[in-house]
């Protein structure tokens, strides 16, 4: 074999594992853009719930976060940045399956494959795993609600995902903007009614919130 056809394999062998290298990095960043899309999503208009009554006073707040991305992500923190301070929401740890109703009497049911990258283990109690198609609450009760009359700027979901590069991206994110102006609406109505200890104005509340509200548990008191 001359010096030539060395170097032509030689090359050719360099650009193949290029080629190779560049497909499954494309790959791994659309399938990243796509589950951090997903979780971009994970809080809707259904998930804001709230519990109000001024005798006793109560003022609690929740939202849920949904998982409907095709692998595990963990959950590091929910933050509501404020005016003055920042509030953060505590998790209820538990996590329960997202409802599949829809998806199962649809006329056709289209496989789906879940990632198998698996995150470590980790006792860290802020932070919470939800397998995909999995779900949970994170709360914030009176005292907090209470103290002040909070003022909601932002709204930070902090999560985390292993790569199929076998490590861990950390990302932090907003929700859509339907879901934080809706946040902040309610928290706000919510925190202003409970810290001057008088009647609340009717929330910004549809009927799948009540819904999801009874489902929780959740208790309505917005008296007039």
């Amino acid at each position: 074999m001359s010096v030539n056809n060395i170097s032509e394999n030689f090359i050719a062998s360099i650009l193949a594992a290029a080629v190779i290298a560049l497909i499954v990095f494309m790959v791994s960043a659309v399938r990243n853009f796509l589950l951090e899309r997903a979780v971009k999503g994970a809080i809707t208009s259904d998930g804001v719930g709230m519990e109000f009554s001024l005798d006793p006073l109560v003022a609690e707040f929740s939202v849920q976060i949904h998982n409907y991305a095709n692998a595990s992500i963990r959950v590091r923190a929910i933050v509501l940045i404020c005016d003055k301070f920042h509030v953060e929401l505590t998790p209820s740890r538990d996590v329960r399956q997202t409802p599949l109703t829809n998806e199962i009497t649809r006329k056709k049911f289209p496989r789906t494959h879940f990632s198998h990258n698996v995150l470590a283990l980790d006792e860290n109690p802020h932070a919470v795993l939800l397998p995909s198609k999995t779900m949970s609450f994170w709360r914030v009760g009176t005292q907090t609600i209470s103290s002040r009359e909070w003022i909601v700027e932002k709204v930070y979901v902090v999560f985390e995902y292993a790569t199929m590069f076998g490590n861990v991206a950390m990302v932090r994110m907003s929700p859509k903007d339907s879901a934080f102006k809706l946040i902040k609406k309610n928290f706000e109505s919510l925190a202003r009614s409970s810290y001057r200890k008088q009647p609340m104005p009717e929330m910004a509340i549809t009927p799948e919130m009540m819904q999801q509200m009874m489902a929780q548990g959740i208790k309505w008191d917005g008296r007039t």
